[in-house]
């Protein structure tokens, strides 16, 4: 019998299942009154996305896209998990000096965050979502970037964001952070043969953004994050990022539930990064607080409008 990965993401304990539960159940009872309110708010905050007036109309084409309404990806990142799963991703991401240099010489990250925040969500939505053509569009879009992304990190080492080393860092610390929060956020959380399913799914976006040999299997990815671990340190830069991700600047009303989507963010975070970080796991009671919030958004926020266009185009019409 093969040997488990060192590292797999847990799943929810039976208590941290029947408070999400129970959110959930409160969340559908209350979103004929709050729904409207709730799914503005959050997604003119995460998304960026219209939320007044007649949505566009999508035609049913039959295409799919790169996934399809059958893939684990749609699965995953029409959960509301992906909330905390975007927080850790940059939590894990920011351990990399060279990556984290990147960002901090050539990003307006701090200026306007959640600019930043709705830039990155849509390009995940076209490469999860949209049309064949939409995900290269997107990829293109990334690549053309990336080209201008050089410079040197504040140890003097040089970098370049199409570098194979960063981009594959940039892959799996993301898909990584995304696989962890919907393990243990999610609404029906992956299997570990679904977790390989995810991981080769996903791995056409690191294809496309030039990364040419991703993990194909969780045990895969997990090597990977073991190989990058020689290059992690927090160092200057990445205490400044943390600082800006406990502190990011929101709306009043939205502080609280930040605070628990953040703690829920470090429980997504290998016990290894934990440490680098010098921070402790999240308790019981923390992480059931995230699932309950993370259950209850997403019961009172539906299907993500990407996702539902998606689902009605890759409708094959009738003939």
């Amino acid at each position: 019998m093969a040997s488990r990965p060192p590292w797999t993401p847990p799943t929810p304990s039976s208590a941290e299942a029947a408070v999400g539960l129970a959110a959930g159940l409160a969340g559908r009872a209350a979103a004929p009154l709050a729904q409207r309110a709730v799914k503005g708010g959050m997604a003119r905050l995460f998304r960026g996305e219209r939320t007044h007036g007649p949505a566009p109309k999508v035609r049913s084409t039959g295409e799919a896209g790169w996934f399809g309404p059958a893939s684990t990806t749609w699965r995953v990142h029409g959960d509301t998990c992906m909330f905390v799963g975007g927080i850790a991703a940059l939590m894990l991401q920011a351990l990399h000096p060279r990556a984290l240099a990147g960002v901090a010489d050539h990003s307006d990250f701090r200026d306007d965050p959640l600019g930043r925040l709705r830039r990155t969500s849509a390009f995940i939505g076209a490469t999860a979502y949209g049309t064949a053509a939409e995900a290269e569009r997107a990829c293109a879009t990334v690549r053309r970037v990336h080209r201008k992304v050089v410079g040197t990190a504040p140890d003097g080492r040089p970098y370049s964001a199409d570098e194979p080393e960063l981009l594959d860092w940039i892959h799996v610390a993301e898909y990584a952070a995304f696989a962890a929060a919907h393990r243990r956020y999610g609404a029906d959380p992956m299997t570990d043969a679904e977790l390989d399913r995810y991981v080769a799914e996903v791995a056409r976006v690191a294809v496309e953004l030039g990364d040419l040999e991703p993990p194909r299997s969780w045990a895969e990815l997990d090597a990977a994050l073991g190989r990058h671990r020689s290059q992690l340190a927090v160092g200057e830069q990445a205490r400044a990022a943390w600082r800006f991700l406990d502190e990011v600047r929101l709306v009043p009303a939205v502080v609280p539930a930040y605070r628990v989507l953040f703690t829920g963010a470090v429980a997504c975070l290998p016990p290894w990064a934990q440490r680098l970080w010098g921070v402790r796991p999240p308790s019981t009671v923390e992480v059931a607080a995230c699932r309950a919030l993370v259950r209850g958004l997403g019961a009172l926020m539906g299907e993500p409008p990407g996702l539902h266009a998606a689902r009605t185009r890759s409708h094959t019409p009738a003939a």
